[in-house]
Formats: structure tokens, sequence, C-alpha cells
């Protein structure tokens, strides 16, 4: 088990040490972890495949161990600690014993001092080198424990994020009257290599936290800062007034934004390279009466893709999603509101078409993911390059399939559906309620009824709900209305997470989809006429066996996936 507190670590330092190291692969082997077949599958992979990983590293690849059970074998092998970071307290003394850039670049955090060792937390703690770097600096021996990367990076963020506040504020001119001279300051501030830090560090700390947002907003005295992780904002921390100025230049200089104005909203995005990743943000500051508000929009362009069965279908309906992917023509819709893992699920699509080796173009705005073999299009609405013309363009370079990042208006919608008429496999996005809703949709905006029958194919409604932290589930407690709305029973019990050390304490941990797949059959073709209800199209759809969204969410909290109140948040009718 990782040790969580500084007491623990204490009594595992002092312990002796056998200093017989057994191989990763007999530990997983010895604890059941991984049988025999798989750990020689896995050995196979690393001479042939990844040749420059770890075993390690190449059995969590596979899927054959969390990463958690990597870490503490690995800590078996090598006889030094694993821990979690969570309940850790640290010194700002210590703190400040390790430079922030130093413990940001090599992605480690120092614990405390014991027998006058620096302890310090870190995935790889056989890296000599950054070790012996430490040493230089610090002038101590330094003793490495192991902790997961994702940890020691949050804790990064956690306590020296103010120390970055605080170096920038030493830049400062003493008047912070907002004065013609300041917005001079400020602009120059905005160059300055504090601020160019503050704004770095914040923007990698959002991404280490998996965060898809960053809020920068503006009180009477200070400023605080929130990231939207897993759908919902968390305050991260405040910071002083007088950083805002120097730090909403430096965001519109990245973005190429009028550093200058300061009365109208404003637009910009800008790609940043951080720790091997390429980082798409997309910026937005709105002027309000305590200051600029700035949120900037975090797109992993490299971030790994999910295939189909990834996305959390039933087995049947990955089959059947599967098969109407792999159709010659016809339209495909996904729907739902922004943030609910619609271009996951279209990326996914695209995944399963790459391996029929035909010509796949997209059309997006933004262009989320970076996929090899497919030609992908950006759109630019400031100088006339919108969707419709975009698809004009396009249907002349020959493809086979499109995706169509948003139908936003009728001429797009026109133009998506006569392509799927004439042998295009077209794929796109629509903002509706559900799933039966898309359908009377597109009737409205001007879709002929004769049209829609001949070319769509399947609707497919989604939403995501938090996932209950496994570690920490306790009962939860429903309001008696909310049970008669969903039609529970007044006895069934379902749960939810208390908050915990392995949840950084917020009772959920990661996202999962819950959806409705409407295929369009031959009844509900008759169906398709100019003035036919939605609540029609979705009880033949129910009748034919389509489980409605909020009975999939149900089902899910009946599981202990996920709680009610996640449930009765995405509800649909």
């Amino acid at each position: 088990m990782p040790i969580t507190c500084s007491s623990e670590l204490v009594v595992a330092l002092d312990k002796p040490r056998n200093f017989q190291r057994k191989h990763i692969g007999e530990i997983l082997l010895q604890t059941g972890i991984i049988t025999e077949p798989q750990l020689k599958q896995a050995i196979n992979e690393k001479s042939t495949k990844y040749p420059q990983d770890r075993l390690g590293v190449v059995i969590s690849k596979l899927g054959l161990a969390s990463e958690a059970q990597i870490l503490n074998a690995l800590a078996c092998c090598l006889e030094v600690p694993f821990v979690t970071l969570s309940a850790f307290e640290i010194s700002q003394d210590l703190i400040d014993q390790v430079p922030a850039e130093f413990a940001r670049a090599h992605s480690l955090i120092p614990l405390l001092i014991h027998a006058e060792r620096l302890i310090v937390a870190m995935e790889d703690p056989t890296d000599t080198d950054t070790l012996n770097m430490l040493h230089f600096i610090t002038g101590r021996i330094i003793e490495p424990v192991i902790a997961a990367r994702e940890d020691v990076d949050l804790a990064i963020s956690q306590h020296y994020g103010p120390s970055d506040d605080e170096e920038v504020l030493k830049e400062l001119p003493i008047d912070t009257k907002l004065t013609h001279w300041e917005e001079q300051q400020a602009q120059k501030l905005a160059k300055d290599k504090p601020t160019v830090k503050l704004i770095h560090n914040l923007i990698i700390d959002a991404i280490n936290r998996h965060a898809s947002d960053i809020h920068i907003r503006p009180k009477e005295n200070d400023v605080d800062i929130l990231f939207r992780i897993d759908g919902s904002l968390i305050k991260i921390r405040s910071f002083d007034k007088s950083l805002l100025a120097g730090s909403v230049a430096r965001i519109k200089i990245i973005g190429g934004i009028n550093i200058a104005e300061h009365r109208v909203p404003q637009d910009g995005r800008t790609k940043i390279k951080a720790k091997d990743k390429i980082i798409d943000l997309r910026i937005s500051i709105m002027p309000t009466i305590h200051g600029e508000s700035v949120v900037l929009r975090i797109l992993d362009t490299t971030a790994s893709l999910k295939s189909i069965n990834d996305i959390g279908f039933s087995k049947q309906d990955s089959n059947t999603f599967t098969r109407l992917v792999n159709k010659s023509s016809g339209l495909i819709l996904v729907t739902g509101p922004t943030g609910s893992g619609k271009s996951t699920t279209l990326y996914a699509a695209l995944q399963e078409l790459k391996q029929r080796e035909i010509n796949i173009i997209t059309v997006e705005d933004p262009v989320e993911y970076h996929v090899d073999d497919i030609l992908q299009i950006q759109t630019h609405s400031s100088i006339g390059y919108t969707f419709a013309k975009a698809l004009r363009h396009i249907l002349r370079h020959d493809p086979d399939a499109i995706m169509i990042g948003e139908i936003r208006d009728e001429e797009t919608a026109k133009i998506a559906v006569e392509s799927s008429l004439t042998g295009h496999l077209v794929l796109s996005t629509l903002h509706t309620n559900s799933a039966a809703a898309t359908v009377t949709r597109l009737l409205e905006i001007g879709i002929q009824p004769y049209l829609l029958n001949s070319t769509l194919l399947a609707v497919l409604a989604q939403r995501l709900v938090k996932k209950n932290c496994p570690h920490c589930l306790e009962e939860e407690m429903i309001p008696k209305e909310t049970r008669q709305e969903l039609g529970l029973g007044i006895d069934e019990l379902f749960y939810k997470g208390r908050g915990c050390d392995q949840c950084h304490h917020v009772g959920y941990n990661g996202r999962l989809a819950v959806y409705e797949l409407l295929t369009i059959d031959s009844e509900i073709r008759k169906l398709i006429q100019p003035k036919v209800n939605s609540i029609d199209i979705e009880t033949v759809a129910v009748k034919n066996g389509m489980t409605p969204l909020t009975g999939r969410a149900i089902a899910m909290a009946r599981q202990q996936l996920t709680s009610i109140e996640e449930v009765y948040r995405v509800r649909l009718g």
C-alpha cells in the first residue's frame, strides 16, 4: 500500500533493507497481477516495439496492470517507499530549497529532511543525472521515493503556484493606481520573465490536472484562478489584484490580441509546446467592473484517441455503431451540449474509418486532434471561410468520408445531406436535446423529409457524467421528489463519492458517457414527415429496442458508477 503521510514515510525510511532486488515482471507475476503468458507478451513487445521503454511502462501500455500496481512493484524492486502526496504537509522552507523551475522541469518535489538527507518524490528514482543536479543545487544528500507523475505534478502546482505569484509581485512598481503609466508598465511586465513564467506555469498546471479550461476571474480586491475539471469549476487559488494587468497583457500577447484595448470583448488563439505536447489555446477576454476576465480553453491536439470500444457503448450498440460507420454513404449525427464528448466520439469513428484506407477529410473549428492519414481543414469565419464554403471545395477533392465539426446553419445542413446522398459518408454534430429531437430539428431548418429519409442512418445523443471514486463510496441521500421524478424505488440504495486522497477530495474521478442511439429503421422513416412530433419518434424507437439516455444513466447509478445527483443533472425530459 502507498504511504500517505510524513510519519509513515519516516518509519519506512528507517526500516532495514535486504538489497535482494527482484525483476519487476517477477514481482507482478508473484502477486498475481499478471500471468506468465502476459509477462512473455510484454517482454516480446518491449524487444520489438518499445525497446526504449522500461518493462513496467510496456506492461502499462498493454493494459495488463494499472499505474499504481506498476509503481508499487517498482518500489518493491528498488526497495524504496511508494507515496501518494495529497495528504503530505510540506513546509515552505523545504519548497524554497528546490527551485520551482527545476521541480517542474524534472517532475519532483521535496517531502522532508530525514537523517540529513533531502527526501524527494519522483516517478523514476533511477534518474541519477537529476539526482546529481539536485545534490549540486541544494548541497544535500538526495534520497528519492516513488510517486505517480500526475501526483507529483499536482503537488508542484499546489505548492509552487503561490511562490510564482510572489516572484512577479517583486517586479511590480509600488504605485498600482490605474494610470496610463501603469498600462505601459503592464505591457512591459507582460514580457518580463516572472510574468511569462507565471502564465506558462498556470497553463502547465492546468494540463497536469487534465483541466479543459482556465478561468482568471477578477474581484474587487484579488483575482481567483479556477480550472474546469471533469465538467466542474474548481477554485485553485487567488492572487494579488496587482498581478492582473500584467497577466492579462501577457495572455493577449501570446494570443495575438490587441493589448491596448480594454473596453470590448476580444478573442484569440495560439499554440504552445508543453511537456512534449502541442496544445491549442482558445482565448476569450471580457471586460468586467473589476477588470478583464479571461478564459483559456485547452485543447491537447496530440492526446491519445479512443476507439469505438472505448466510448462506453454496450456490446450491441458498439457493434451497431461500428456497422453504421462502415457504410459507404449516409449521415450519422452526434448531438449534445458543449463538453458532452461529441468530438471524442466522432474521432473514434474516424479511427475505425482509417482502417478502410479511404480518403477522409474533416472540416473543423478548431481542429481538436491531429490525426495522421486524414486531411484536416480549419475554417476561418473572419475571412469568410465557413463550414459551407469549405464543404463546397472539399467535395471536388474526391472524399469518401467527411467529418463536419458542427452543423450550425441551414446551408451547412443541406450540403451535408446532399453530400451523403451522392455517395459520401458524412459525420457531424448538432446541438439538440435528444436523439429524436434531432430529426425534427433538421426538418425545422429546411431539410426536406424525402432527403432525410434517404440519408439519415443514426443519431447518437450523449452526455458525460462524473464517475464515482470507488475508494470513498458512501450512501447517497436522495430527495423524495427526485426519486418520484426518476421512477426510483423508495428503498433503492445509491452511492456517491465522499472525497478522499485518491480523488483529491472531490468524490469523483473521470467521466463516463451516457447516451441513446437512435437507428433510423423502416418504422422511423415512415414517421419522418413535415409535422412529426419528436415524442412519437422516441416512442417507436424505444419500442424497437432503444434505451433512453436517462434510463441508461440510472442503470449506471445502480452499478455505483455514478450518482443519482449526476443522473438528475443530465436527464432528458
